[in-house]
């Protein structure tokens, strides 16, 4: 693929309350309707950290109409909004509300580039606290999304109770987990998916991480779970980004492969 044929384009999309998604897809312009891959980066992270615009390039390269996209809460904190509003922006209930504003968008034809869009052939890929927000948005709108991808994540943040000391944003983000057991039930959610899934999780992450998977597998044998030997939560990547190595690289073709046998490229 020449470079030439490559194409990068930047979204907003305004939401109530003031809260905006700011994104940007990556794609090769050649009228060919593709498989599309929505990245969503993890709590900490913004979808330029680190590795993502690397990533979702080579996804493009692959192939793929690549989206990744900031959370609302990245806006929300720029901007100035006062702190509560940052704290509600700040929550998974809010997480599957801007997923399902960029999916929807996907479908209405509404993002840059949108004729090289196949949206009956969507993946979501979440990193970190994102792969739980990805599975129940997936569990909700089977009619919506065809395949979900979790990197090193998925569990539910800790109860409200644990801590005396959580900020603002802590607390929000624990009482709507709160407020909302059975829809933020991760592991109910997951078993009860339509959809195929690819767990990729590193050895060398959390041990919370590694039981919460270990639970998958039995609750859901049927789906693919792939470990990536030496990789902790981020894959051995820092911000800002270096290059790549051998475990995200794995990690990389793992979701690949993956995408490529739930959507035969055309």
């Amino acid at each position: 693929m020449s470079e030439q044929t490559l194409r990068s384009e930047s979204f907003e999309i305004p939401l109530s309350g003031g809260l905006k998604v700011r994104g940007r897809v990556k794609t090769q312009e050649n009228g060919v309707r593709k498989p599309v891959v929505v990245v969503a980066h993890g709590f900490r992270g913004f979808q330029d950290w680190g590795f993502w615009p690397d990533v979702t390039e080579r996804f493009a390269e692959a192939g793929l109409y690549a989206v990744s996209f900031d959370f609302s809460r990245i806006a929300a904190s720029e901007e100035g909004l006062n702190d509560a509003r940052v704290a509600e922006a700040s929550t998974l209930s809010q997480d599957v509300l801007d997923l399902g504003a960029v999916v929807r968008q996907l479908w209405q034809g509404q993002l840059p580039l949108g004729q090289e869009a196949d949206p009956a052939r969507i993946a979501l890929l979440g990193h970190s606290r994102s792969g739980g927000s990805s599975i129940v948005f997936a569990n909700e709108n089977p009619e919506l999304v065809g395949a979900v991808i979790v990197w090193n994540g998925g569990p539910g943040p800790v109860k409200a109770s644990t801590d005396s000391d959580l900020t603002k944003v802590q607390l929000a983000v624990a009482l709507d987990y709160e407020s909302n057991p059975e829809r933020f039930d991760i592991t109910s959610r997951f078993s009860g998916l339509r959809q195929p899934a690819l767990i990729v999780q590193g050895d060398r992450d959390s041990e919370r991480l590694l039981e919460f998977v270990d639970k998958l597998k039995e609750i859901a044998p049927h789906q693919s779970y792939v470990s990536i030997q030496g990789a902790d939560h981020t894959f051995g990547i820092a911000h800002p980004y270096e290059g790549s190595n051998e475990r995200l690289d794995a990690a990389f073709e793992e979701t690949v492969a993956f995408l490529k046998r739930t959507y035969p490229l055309k």
